[in-house]
């Protein structure tokens, strides 16, 4: 069963994947525009025309959305993609005989290990725009996941080194049953560790006396790294019918990254949300849904089911990627390599 974002019809995945610079970019593409909405907690959060994800914006819906490498530069991502739609005749159009096309994306970016190695390029969001498709999403040192890292609030060696493990993306499906699906993909690069339901650590920052750091047991923060972002996009095909109810989605799916990663959306972090919906199911609710409005509809019902389950694919997303990721060769790491889970 495929289990990640192209579960849904209509919507493509593509990673461009540089190894060789640690960064990368992954595309995700709908076939008809769809509505987004995005929460951000993370205390350095940015991103790409997000402003009008916003509750009470007009729902002007987007032909994509992206997330890459390259923290700042990393958004210029989206103009090669923005382009690369142009060219193919993807988006809104206007003008004598639809002349002028108006593609619209939204996105965000992640500080990786990349930023350490070579600039990111902006053509990295057209190479991944081209290579979108409708097959199962790759997890691991893929698209914007190839540099990410996690574990890293604080340095080993008096600061010289960073104790990190490798992140990168990952996804997970859950189904509710009459048709419902909710999938997560999760670009991982925490500055916290990410534990596990049972509080074992899966991955995260190296002690120099073996085992893992715990934030809360560190009296003495060292670190330089200011930069840390997860980036969650979550997709549902059932339709909520206004931005209000969706951005209250990706508020409960962010629970989420909050059972899985630890520490979690602090000023060092960038961590932010997107939620989409292909809006083929409605009222999916089975006869028992009548009996548990809070008001003249269910919607704030569906709202709370779908919440629920994309809080868990989101953190299953979260541990997929870190089960998937592969360490890598690092000068600036403690050891020399930021080690994988696996």
């Amino acid at each position: 069963m495929n289990t990640t974002l192209t579960a849904l019809p209509g919507v493509r995945v593509g990673h461009s994947t540089h190894l060789d610079r640690l960064t990368g970019c992954t595309v995700v593409l709908f076939d008809e525009p769809a509505t987004v909405a995005l929460k951000a907690y993370g205390g350095g959060a940015g991103g790409f025309n997000t402003g009008g994800l916003k509750s009470g914006s007009t729902d002007y819906r987007l032909n994509g959305i992206f997330v890459a490498g390259g923290s700042g530069t990393g958004l210029m991502a989206g103009a090669s993609i923005l382009e690369a739609m142009r060219e193919d005749g993807v988006g809104f159009r206007s003008g004598p005989g639809g002349v002028v096309v108006n593609p619209s994306v939204t996105g965000a970016a992640i500080y990786d290990l990349g930023m350490s190695v070579a600039p990111f390029e902006a053509e990295f969001g057209r190479e991944a725009y081209l290579k979108a498709s409708a097959d199962p999403v790759a997890s691991g040192n893929v698209g914007a996941g190839t540099g990410a890292s996690v574990g890293k609030f604080l340095w080993l060696d008096g600061g010289a080194k960073v104790g990190a493990m490798k992140g990168g993306v990952g996804s997970a499906r859950v189904d509710l049953g009459g048709g419902i699906t909710v999938v997560a993909m999760s670009v991982v690069n925490a500055v916290g560790n990410i534990v596990l339901p049972d509080g074992q650590i899966l991955a995260g920052n190296r002690s120099e006396a073996g085992g893992f750091s715990r934030y809360d047991q560190v009296s003495d923060i060292v670190t330089r790294s200011l930069s840390n972002t997860t980036i969650t996009v979550v997709g549902t095909n059932v339709d909520l019918g206004s931005k209000e109810h969706y951005e209250k989605l990706a508020h409960l799916a962010t629970h989420g990254q909050v059972r899985a990663i630890n520490p979690v959306h602090t000023s060092a972090d960038g961590d932010s949300l997107f939620v989409f919906s292909t809006g083929t199911l409605r009222d999916p609710l089975n006869a028992n849904g009548p009996y548990f409005k809070e008001g003249p509809t269910d919607i704030h019902l569906q709202v709370d089911l779908l919440g629920y389950a994309a809080a868990r694919a989101v953190q299953e997303s979260i541990y997929d990627a870190c089960r998937a990721a592969t360490s890598v060769a690092f000068d600036d790491a403690y050891g020399g390599v930021v080690p994988a889970a696996s």
